[in-house]
This record gives structure tokens, sequence and C-alpha cells, in this order.
């Protein structure tokens, strides 16, 4: 996230977390809880069952600085994180500026990045974080995503 403090980090991700449920209730999805550890965010009953989500949100991707790119972490503070080790069905990326939810089953990523060879950004986030992330380019592989505007 852009704050690069994780308190206010985590606030803004509460806050994307609240758009995605909101917006998946508009489609007809029926909350069910929201989770506090790295298995998924938020869990929703869709067509009759539940399903899961991890939901990350971005706000470094602004009208004035939007590198094109799309963050997809993997490691944070020396451990395994983000898409390593999410149990989610579903990863979401809220994009706070442009509006825009991206939608990929978490498998479906897994495989994109296992088939492809992304940049690699070190030290992202929080000061002492050592966030670890690929960098998935938006307009070359936005087809592999459900993109939604809100």
């Amino acid at each position: 996230m852009a704050n690069l403090d994780f308190r206010k980090d985590l606030k803004l991700g509460n806050e994307g977390e609240v758009v995605v449920t909101n917006f998946l209730e508009s489609k007809g999805h029926k909350y069910v809880d929201s989770n506090n550890d790295n298995k998924y965010d938020v869990k929703m009953i869709t067509n009759g069952k539940e399903t899961t989500y991890e939901i990350k949100t971005d706000v470094k991707c602004a009208p004035l600085f939007d590198t094109g790119n799309i963050f997809i972490e993997f490691e944070s503070r020396g451990k395994a994180s983000g898409i390593a080790v999410t149990q989610a069905k579903w990863f979401v990326t809220y994009f706070r500026y442009l509006n825009e939810l991206w939608f990929i089953k978490s498998n479906d990523l897994r495989t994109l990045i296992e088939n492809n060879e992304f940049q690699v950004f070190y030290d992202a986030g929080d000061v002492g974080s050592a966030t670890h992330g690929y960098l998935i380019n938006r307009k070359q592989f936005k087809k592999h995503f459900n993109v939604c505007k809100i």
C-alpha cells in the first residue's frame, strides 16, 4: 500500500474490504463473515455456496502516479504472505482511485505467475516490512481478470 504506515494501510485495507463486500452484495451475494488471518478476508454465499475472497486495496495507483501495474504480494516481514498463503477462492484488487475491482481466481493467479517471468518488486510497504511482490502489467494481462467498474 502507499502510505508506508501499517496502521493507515490496515485502515485502507478494511475500507477496501467493505467496498468489495458492498459490491458483491449488490450483485446478490450474501455476507457471511470477515477473517483476520491469512486464509481469506471475506466469506460470502454465492449461488448457495460459500465463497472466500482475498482483498487488496491499491491506493498507489492514482491519476498522477500510475505505473500501469498490479502488485501481487507474496512475502512480508520474512514470511510468506498474500498470494503465497491465501486459501481464498478469489483474489481481488480494489483500485481506489480508478474505481475498479479486479477479480481473478487465486489458483488462476498462481498459474499466471508460474507461467510468466514477472518483475519482482522488493521492499514495498511500510519501513522494515520487506514486502515483496510481483508486478503484473494491467493492460497486457487484463484479459485474465474480471474487471468491474464501481
